[in-house]
């Protein structure tokens, strides 16, 4: 079961890693392929070489946990950003309530990924 939840999370992850680097250049487009492959190699070096595969887990979904605010950021910045919307006007209670779940994200990230450290 910890093998295949482990494969799950290299695989997934790998493959939307090389998502987001494909857009980066048209040369790492070409090579999604070779990325995905390095990026697993990678992941199974630091699994052999620092085992404790659970705690491994546990660090990646912390990590994944800032792609929400992040993400949620940038889309909030470009609402505001004429040149990206138009005459599209985000309404302001929902440019609030977006704040403010990046907020509740960022801190809840700080406190998790605190007791996550302590795992090593």
């Amino acid at each position: 079961m910890l093998f295949a939840a482990a494969m799950s999370s290299v695989i997934g992850s790998a493959y939307t890693s090389a998502t987001f680097l494909k857009t980066l250049h048209k040369s790492l487009n070409e090579r999604s392929n070779l990325i995905v492959i390095v990026f697993i190699v990678i992941s199974t070096m630091i699994f052999l070489f620092i085992g404790k595969p659970i705690s491994l887990l546990i660090i990646a979904g912390a990590i994944n946990g800032w792609i929400l605010p992040i993400t949620l950021g940038a889309i909030l910045i470009a609402s505001k950003k004429k040149s990206i919307v138009g005459d599209y006007k985000h309404p302001s209670w929902m440019f609030i309530f977006g704040i403010v779940a990046v907020l509740v994200t960022i801190l809840t990230g700080i406190f998790s990924f605190k007791e996550v450290l302590q795992l090593f």
